[in-house]
């Protein structure tokens, strides 16, 4: 591969953030170098068949990942309550929602299958210049609910929520019924 070429690779990655193996393997010659690339830490192997900028964050990469390959899910779970401040948790693979009779395998991914009335409160989000699909912050504050029922995660996520000064009780208290959580019923206390 010739310096012009792998010029233009990294500028089409650079510009895109993140691609597929199947994407760069043309641009850089074949599968082997995209691979050597990665070793000699000229791009960044996400893992699972996805590649990255090296001056993308590998976080904000995987996010990328899932907005631009997997629209159909939504971001959730203890990924949703980092990006709102609402944990500080390493997020080690990305948590996403979709139908639950629907079926995806990902390393980057850890799936939750939920039944598709649970999918409510979907909103777009920019996050650090990217646009991502995820539960609004009510719906995620349902999220710490439901992963630590009334736990000492659960009260952090609702103390750094309060923090934040934008409490909205008609949206805790509709994700309450719609959910079966207790939200309000703690924000009250």
């Amino acid at each position: 591969m010739s310096q012009i070429d792998q010029k233009k690779a990294l500028r089409k990655l650079k510009k895109e953030k993140v691609m597929k193996l199947s994407e760069l393997a043309p641009l850089f010659g074949s599968r082997m170098e995209v691979s050597r690339k990665a070793k000699e830490g000229v791009i960044q192997s996400l893992g699972s068949g996805f590649y990255a900028s090296v001056d993308v964050d590998p976080f904000l990469a995987s996010l990328i990942v899932v907005a631009k390959y997997y629209p159909q899910t939504v971001i959730s779970n203890r990924t949703a309550l980092h990006i709102y401040g609402l944990s500080q948790d390493y997020i080690q693979s990305i948590d996403i929602d979709i139908e639950r009779n629907k079926s995806l395998r990902n390393n980057l991914l850890k799936v939750h299958r939920v039944p598709k009335a649970n999918l409510i409160g979907i909103t777009t989000f920019k996050y650090q210049g990217n646009k991502i699909q995820i539960y609004e912050l009510e719906r995620t504050l349902a999220e710490a609910y439901r992963i630590d029922p009334a736990g000492s995660y659960f009260y952090m996520a609702l103390k750094r929520y309060l923090k934040l000064g934008k409490i909205n009780t008609e949206k805790i208290i509709s994700y309450d019924k719609k959910l079966k959580t207790k939200v309000m019923f703690h924000l009250q206390q």
